[in-house]
């Protein structure tokens, strides 16, 4: 086949794939958007490489994860989804820099059960109170 031809074709194919990511992305943040939450960053990607034996083969594979990080009430939180799948949960809370563990965070949350979640007297995570400004949107 024509060197020309083959070109083309490859950069049709990478343009196809960085427009399907792309997608997914901006499906991301319009999801979060949709759920309420009206401070959302831009969505980052990234790649997650799993490999498992089975018998005497190496059996490959990889899924693409969206994040993005929304503010709410002062908090930085960064939700996470597998690229294709339906819902999203919380992976982390950035408090000054720092992730702390929050167990038993509820995953798929429209923006008033963050507010609610925040406001109540549940375990919070370490730091929490650091960030935590209710009169902020």
């Amino acid at each position: 086949m024509n060197t020309k031809v083959m070109s083309a074709l490859l950069a049709v194919a990478c343009a196809v794939s960085l427009t399907a990511c792309a997608s997914n992305e901006s499906k991301f943040v319009d999801e979060l958007k949709a759920a309420g939450f009206t401070n959302v960053g831009p969505a980052r990607s990234e790649s997650e490489k799993t490999s498992k034996k089975v018998g005497k083969r190496t059996v490959k594979s990889s899924q693409k994860v969206l994040e993005v990080t929304v503010r709410v009430k002062g908090c930085d939180l960064e939700f996470e989804k597998i690229s294709g799948q339906s819902g999203y949960w919380l992976d982390e809370l950035h408090v000054n820099g720092q992730e702390p563990d929050w167990p038993g965070y509820p995953e798929n949350l429209k923006q008033p059960d963050v507010v609610k979640a925040f406001a109540g007297n549940d375990p919070k995570p370490a730091g929490f109170k650091d960030c935590y400004k209710p009169n902020e949107a």
